[in-house]
């Protein structure tokens, strides 16, 4: 995936600071069912009856007409928020934080600004935990999620926050290692939607303050499964 919009080098404290780092419906349309005066009958339809004809030849499916509606059916039978497990753990050995990308709610309504007019698109809220290591302060940060949007890395779309959190959801902006574990959601839009999404968690290299020492940049991956 190309890198777009990746942030610089975080800095980092000793754990006796714990500082906090800066940079990281179909409408039922009944058809009306009015009487039909009774005719002779070798007398010709009159217009109740010719309604009634249509209806009746309407009625009858071909094959092929079948098999449309079992697929539009499908198609509407798959609910907006679909909720999927993805259950990827992993551990960043520089820092001792362990991060777990626990589920996401994939087809979500949006008012994204990317999503006007763009079909092909989907916002993703990815519900991660993460427990800091005790070796630094500083902060784990929404940013630091990505999905693959066209070849492309898209992180946090923080003016969603607004939506995602009156889905009932609630939204992870960031986490200072000082205040332990936490969990939350994080809004991404794709331009580009596939069956399974990948993602990527890339915690930046990172400088530790006070001490000539640099911490290498972490990066590990993880899929979003179809819903």
């Amino acid at each position: 995936m190309n890198r777009t919009g990746r942030h610089s080098a975080r800095f980092l404290t000793q754990s006796s600071a714990l500082a906090i780092a800066a940079v990281l419906a179909l409408s039922a349309c009944g058809t009306d069912d009015s009487a039909v005066d009774e005719a002779p009958s070798d007398a010709a339809p009159g217009q109740g009856q010719e309604e009634a004809l249509e209806a009746g030849e309407e009625a009858e499916q071909t094959p092929e007409e079948t098999a449309e509606s079992d697929s539009a059916e499908d198609a509407s039978d798959k609910a907006e928020g679909a909720e999927v497990k993805v259950g990827a753990e992993f551990t960043d050995k520089e820092t001792g934080d362990v991060v777990t990308v626990v589920s996401a709610v994939r087809d979500n309504p949006t008012e994204y600004y990317e999503a006007t007019d763009n079909p092909d698109g989907e916002m993703v809220y990815i519900e991660v935990k993460v427990v800091p290591g005790k070796s630094y302060g500083g902060t784990i940060s929404a940013a630091d999620f990505y999905l693959d949007s066209a070849g492309e890395e898209a992180n946090y779309a923080s003016s969603a926050k607004d939506e995602l959190e009156e889905a009932g959801y609630e939204y992870f902006d960031r986490a200072p290692r000082r205040d332990g574990d936490h969990t939350g959601y994080i809004p991404i839009y794709v331009s580009e939607t596939a069956d399974e999404l990948k993602g990527s968690y890339i915690r930046p290299e990172a400088k530790v303050l006070g001490e000539d020492k640099k911490i290498p940049e972490f990066t590990s991956e993880f899929g979003v499964p179809a819903s």
